[in-house]
């Protein structure tokens, strides 16, 4: 069976705004808007959060349809690329 799987990188480290994934965003942590909205769509069967951050991973845990992958500290920097986090996902689940 196929599964729908989308993505959200949310490092901790920003750098212009501290912890902002977690910060209050009209009554909740800005990272739950993005997995409400892909909760909602039927086609998705599973939302990876891809973080860095031990308290990303624990606010992010709000549906079954969410899991968590943490990705290493080289694919968390500033200057990571999008691609980098999703090369190792797929290697990590090879």
């Amino acid at each position: 069976m196929r599964k729908t799987i989308a993505f959200i990188p949310a490092r901790g480290g920003s750098k212009s705004i501290k912890g902002k994934n977690i910060k209050p965003f009209f009554g909740k942590p800005l990272v739950h808007w993005n997995i409400i909205e892909l909760i909602g769509i039927d086609a998705i069967d599973e939302i990876i959060i891809a973080t860095d951050s031990d308290e990303i991973a624990r606010v992010s845990a709000i549906s079954d349809k969410v899991k968590v992958y943490k990705r290493s500290a080289e694919n968390a920097k500033d200057g990571s690329s999008p691609e980098s986090f999703l090369l190792e996902y797929i290697e990590h689940k090879k």
